[in-house]
């Protein structure tokens, strides 16, 4: 597709519902956007908006002239706003702001200049997330994906580095052209993951789609004091848990295994779903009490069935966030296979602590063959009421080989400070021989902290990010010195 001699030409689609306090902060951001060679048409769509969001935005249109419109509707839902936006557009690329952030001011002009020189050349472009606590006022960079902009702007297949993928569509340019020839459209009637869905379902035209990254173009979203917005109140939606993923990943990946196999990067979406998913079910905060039994079940069969089309290989090997060990043994069990042979027995002062199928089958041998009796302690973790996957510990002191589920089991010594999640990090990065300077996430951690993967880029930023790295790593070796 050529992109022409003329300035590039973006929508930019807002729907509204209730977002009268915030509007006024994406309106200024949109005023001072610096020029460049680019043109910029806003759409908003008042989904019967019960306060003034809607005659903000009109008044805004009519106080700058800025060019775009105003279309009222009843209310139908994010979804079907945006999917009216698409119609209405008009430019080259659109993209999809949520009313209550806003963005930088150079923002478009970045993102056209990005386009200008690599638009041919990629599936969609991805700005800078950032984020705006109200509750700290401060915006910082603490997105879970932040990696990706680490060696600044640059294009990366998604074939080749299956973690760098994208969910959310409000930082995100599609060409208008490709939107309506794949009739590509919001999916109605779910409450949760329909951007990455959108994109997943987008991009799954492509054999080997590309992802452009705009480093500079910084995209503020905002996480509300209030507590209000759509991802806050996710949890209580029991969508969260089900209809996204049975309706949602698992069409889309039996859609992609019927005309050949599921894409790695749509494999490495799901599990960055479950990321934020499976650990918070052992919080008090995250736990799904909103779902009663029935529901626990429907679940795990929804998570089972997309588990079913996640390669081994690419379970163990998934990068792009801290997914614990044993939120992806549980996935692999969900999927009908067994507890990987590589897994070991972690050993923590006198105690071992073994993730296995069947608790009944652990065995302990001394020297000269001699079984050894332990008094265990099991524990099944509670994700959705699940029962094949447990935790087996008991004391043993001295030398000793382990057996699980029918295999044997390699005693994995820990690293003095290190926590369980770090040490069984580390090890499965060892089997995986995956980057050896990455940190081993602690317990609760997102972020994974790694030198910078991907091609090309700019040196000097990586060079930024493999300080910050350093740093990161030196801060965890003062803390177990000073903990001895």
């Amino acid at each position: 597709m050529s992109i022409g001699s003329g300035p590039l030409g973006f929508s930019a689609v807002i729907p509204l519902f209730r977002v009268e306090r915030y509007l006024p902060d994406l309106l200024g951001s949109l005023t001072r956007q610096r020029p460049g060679d680019y043109t910029l048409e806003v759409i908003f769509i008042d989904d019967g908006s019960p306060d003034r969001s809607g005659d903000l935005a009109q008044e805004w249109l009519d106080g700058t002239g800025a060019a775009g419109r105003v279309i009222r509707q009843p209310n139908a839902g994010v979804s079907v706003a945006r999917n009216v936006g698409i119609d209405a557009a008009t430019a080259d690329w659109v993209t999809f702001p949520d009313s209550d952030d806003f963005l930088s001011i150079d923002y478009f002009r970045r993102a056209a200049h990005f386009l200008r020189r690599h638009g041919e050349g990629v599936s969609v472009a991805s700005t800078r997330l950032v984020r705006l606590s109200e509750l700290e006022n401060r915006i910082r960079d603490v997105h879970a994906l932040k990696f990706r902009f680490a060696a600044g702007s640059r294009r990366v297949s998604m074939v080749d580095f299956p973690d760098f993928f994208q969910l959310n569509v409000a930082s995100v340019f599609f060409r208008r052209g490709d939107l309506l020839a794949r009739g590509t459209r919001f999916r109605t009637g779910l409450h949760a993951s329909e951007d990455a869905l959108f994109v997943a379902e987008f991009l799954l035209h492509e054999s080997a789609p590309m992802l452009g990254l705009v480093a500079d173009a910084r995209y503020v979203y905002r996480r509300r004091a209030a507590g209000d917005s759509a991802i806050d109140r996710f949890r209580d939606n029991p969508d969260t848990y089900i209809g996204r993923f049975r309706d949602g990943y698992l069409q889309l990946m039996e859609q992609a295994a019927s005309i050949g196999a599921v894409p790695q990067w749509l494999q490495a979406m799901f599990l960055y779903e479950c990321q934020w998913l499976l650990p918070a079910q052992l919080t008090d905060d995250g736990y799904a009490s909103v779902l009663d039994a029935a529901a626990r079940g429907e679940t795990l069969a929804a998570l089972a069935a997309c588990a079913a089309h996640v390669d081994e290989d690419r379970l163990f090997r998934y990068d792009a966030t801290a997914l614990p060990l044993e939120s992806r043994l549980l996935l692999n069990r969900l999927a009908g296979r067994p507890v990987p042979s590589w897994v070991g027995a972690y050993r923590r002062g006198t105690v071992l602590h073994l993730p296995v199928a069947d608790p009944a089958s652990v065995q302990l041998r001394g020297s000269g063959d001699q079984l050894i009796e332990a008094d265990a302690t099991v524990v099944t973790p509670d994700y959705f009421g699940q029962q094949i996957l447990h935790r087996w510990s008991a004391d043993s002191p001295g030398s000793v080989r382990v057996a699980a589920d029918g295999r044997g089991r390699a005693v994995i010594e820990t690293v003095r400070g290190e926590s369980l999640a770090q040490q069984q990090d580390r090890h499965r990065r060892r089997v995986f021989s995956q980057l050896r300077r990455a940190v081993p996430a602690r317990e609760g951690e997102v972020r994974v902290w790694k030198p910078v993967p991907g091609p090309f880029g700019s040196p000097w930023r990586r060079m930024g990010w493999d300080a910050q790295l350093l740093r990161h790593r030196l801060g965890r070796l003062v803390r177990r010195w000073l903990r001895r």
